[in-house]
């Protein structure tokens, strides 16, 4: 949604809605490195619009800029503090960035029966074992190998949680199923894959 003020009204070819209408064909075709100048092209002629931060901060993700993304989604949450996407997104960006209280805090803020970002077990699997909590590694890893039984990365870091839990009968079992799904994981060192 584009939002006009009375300045951009009068304005026949306005810069920053072209830029805007730019981006969002670059985004819809992929190319989210073009896709994310033309959207600050447009925020910084006055495009106030909330979705561009969204569409800039997923631009900006997908190029691993990490720092830059958090800047877009934190503003998008200080507006919608109740929008599960933006808190599921900035707890990937914490994860990403070691920011371990954090992505754990936002991470569980997803209603546990959300299915759009069910790979939060994953992450949370992760973290977890990361901080010592075995426990809720274990409990987080066994959901995401109910929801991605085919991933092998998942039965890989299984059984690196499953190790550290003490369950090694069950974390061989899960290592040589990572190896069956991906036959390079038969040779990776022991320890969580991010």
């Amino acid at each position: 949604m584009y939002i006009m003020d009375s300045r951009t009204e009068n304005r026949a070819e306005d810069p920053a809605k072209k830029a805007y209408i730019e981006g969002l064909k670059r985004y819809r075709d992929g190319d989210m490195k073009e896709a994310c100048n033309y959207f600050t092209s447009a925020i910084a002629g006055g495009i106030t619009d909330f979705d561009i931060l969204y569409y800039r901060g997923m631009c900006h993700l997908d190029a691993g800029r990490y720092a830059e993304a958090l800047t877009d989604f934190e503003v998008l949450i200080r507006q919608y503090p109740d929008n599960i996407e933006y808190l599921f997104r900035r707890g990937f960006i914490r994860y990403k960035t070691g920011d371990i209280p954090g992505a754990i805090s936002d991470l569980t803020m997803v209603p546990p029966d959300h299915p759009d970002f069910s790979i939060r077990w994953h992450y949370l699997s992760v973290l977890y074992y990361k901080t010592g909590n075995y426990d809720a590694a274990l409990e987080a890893i066994e959901k995401a190998l109910s929801l991605f039984p085919t991933m092998p990365k998942v039965w890989f870091n299984a059984g690196i949680i499953m190790q550290a839990g003490g369950l090694s009968d069950r974390a061989d079992l899960a290592i040589s199923t990572a190896a069956r799904l991906e036959p390079k994981l038969a040779n990776a060192k022991r320890e969580i894959l991010e």
